[in-house]
């Protein structure tokens, strides 16, 4: 059994393939669909600002400024090259597809999940770094609003 490595502040992540065809959500967390994503080197997200619009009113002398929605959320995930892994090939399998997936990364402590879905794209070539652990990079475009789930 390989050993499980969880971020630096213990938490874990995990992709799933089965979403909600109509409202494309994702799978109640003690689903048995659920993979764990093993050997996370990074983890950064990018976006999710409010858009703001400003506009002028005919006769006035201030300019109005009102939000206008968020930009889109993306993540970046680098995780370990492992093709035989069930992670690897979820992922791969909806990358190519162009379907979304479902992702969950369980907090530290296990009560608290951050649950989105999202598409993943990008090269399933790994990066080799001299020294370093063959990685592969993904950037997932998140689909609405992630939601923090408390069990």
């Amino acid at each position: 059994m390989q050993k499980r490595i969880p971020l630096p502040n213990g938490t874990t992540i995990w992709v799933s393939p089965n979403i909600d065809a109509i409202t494309q959500g994702a799978p109640p967390l003690n689903d048995a669909s659920w993979i764990e994503v093993q050997r996370i080197t990074s983890l950064s997200s990018a976006g999710g600002e409010e858009k703001i619009s400003t506009y002028s009113p005919l006769g006035e002398y201030e300019d109005v400024r009102k939000p206008a929605g968020r930009n889109p959320t993306d993540m970046q995930i680098s995780f370990e090259d492992s093709p035989e892994s069930a992670y690897f090939a979820a992922i791969k399998t909806a990358r190519d597809s162009r379907k979304p997936l479902a992702w969950k990364f369980k907090l530290p402590g296990g009560i608290t999940s951050i649950v989105f879905t999202g598409y993943g794209s990008g090269s399933m070539l790994p990066v080799l770094d001299r020294n370093q652990l063959m990685t592969i990079p993904v950037a997932i475009a998140v689909i609405g609003t992630p939601q923090r789930i408390t069990a």
